[in-house]
């Protein structure tokens, strides 16, 4: 079997610690060019990671074109390269947030569609045993139609999200401010940022879909909101309380809690914990120790799978990112208006 040749575009802090290290520790994957529009900088990437080619034009590393490829710019570049990379021929990991809008988003996913490849979005939770285990006693039956969800997430994003540079990747790269800091770039705050991983795992958890929400975002009337909560209609009839928050930079792993209840019965994760519970109608109760963590190389492994036959993850694919970017959409135009926004289904 041939080595896949992979490319990077816009190689930044979060690549560095992610997204090649996947591609680099794979013997069976070449990466055969990154980019960055800093000259120094990709020549840099290149020798850390022997990769034989780097540009500040990343439209040349499409050519000759990759059979995978990973846009890790700010969202404001994603359609571009994106649809670009899926053109010339690539299976593509997008990082998120994936759009700056509903709009671009079902373009990106439209585009996938006619090349026929695989469009991933960088939602990594699903591989956190944790919340494996959690779809796994949904789909079981174990909780019924879920009636109630709450969940929350701190992520230590407040300096990134405040002009700062340190994201808390443990690393030594700094991310560029305005990839966080101006709307225009980045799609937002800390709902594109960090609550987009709650909306894609809502869908993807509970099978249901998010057709209206409330919501305030912090501080008010921010472009740059630090935390935000949520009340979310699902299609089914049932609700949930969403809130993220923006937490100080320290060297913690995000924090999660979640909780599902329905007829059959409830569960609650505590990813800091590595546990999960579930308490059936009867009162029986099940403890589950699972790891809490995130692999910041899923994403890349998931791609990787796709190029060699695999089908696409459900919850990583853009369709479901698709999803997010109009119910993100949404939050933010209710938090503005103060009204009940509803989400089309497109």
């Amino acid at each position: 079997m041939s080595k896949l040749r992979a490319t990077v575009l816009s190689a930044g802090a979060w690549s560095q610690s992610s997204h090649l290290p996947a591609l680099a520790a794979d013997a069976d994957v070449e990466i055969a060019a990154v980019t960055s529009p800093d000259a120094e900088a990709a020549a840099a990437i290149a020798r850390r990671f022997d990769v034989p080619a780097h540009f500040t034009d990343w439209q040349a590393a499409l050519d000759p074109a990759p059979d995978i490829a990973v846009v890790s710019s700010p969202p404001v570049a994603h359609e571009k390269q994106v649809i670009a990379a899926l053109k010339a021929g690539a299976h593509v990991l997008v990082e998120k947030p994936f759009a700056l809008d509903e709009a671009s988003a079902r373009r990106m996913r439209d585009a996938a569609g006619a090349a026929g490849r695989h469009l991933l979005v960088g939602f990594g939770w699903p591989a956190s045993p944790v919340f494996a285990r959690a779809r796994t006693l949904v789909e079981a039956g174990e909780i019924g139609l879920v009636e109630h969800m709450i969940f929350h997430l701190a992520v230590n994003t407040r300096a990134l999200l405040s002009g700062g540079s340190d994201g808390g990747w443990g690393g030594n790269v700094a991310s560029g401010a305005a990839t966080y800091t101006d709307p225009r770039v980045s799609a937002g705050g800390s709902v594109a940022v960090s609550m987009s991983h709650q909306l894609g795992l809502v869908d993807w958890l509970t099978g249901d879909r998010i057709t209206a929400v409330q919501a305030s975002t912090f501080p008010p009337g921010a472009d740059i909101d630090l935390h935000a909560s949520v009340n979310a209609e699902f299609a089914g009839g049932g609700s949930a309380a969403i809130s993220s928050a923006s937490t100080h930079p320290y060297l913690a792993r995000p924090q999660w809690h979640m909780a599902l209840y329905g007829a059959r019965g409830q569960v609650w994760l505590d990813s800091m914990a590595d546990h999960l519970r579930l308490v059936r109608a009867d009162g029986t109760q099940h403890e589950y120790a699972e790891s809490g963590e995130y692999d910041p190389g899923a994403p890349t492994k998931a791609l990787i799978a796709c190029a060699r036959g695999a089908p696409a993850p459900s919850g990583l694919d853009a369709r479901l990112a698709a999803r997010v970017a109009a119910v993100t959409d949404a939050i933010y135009a209710a938090a503005r208006s103060g009204e009940k926004h509803r989400i089309d289904d497109q």
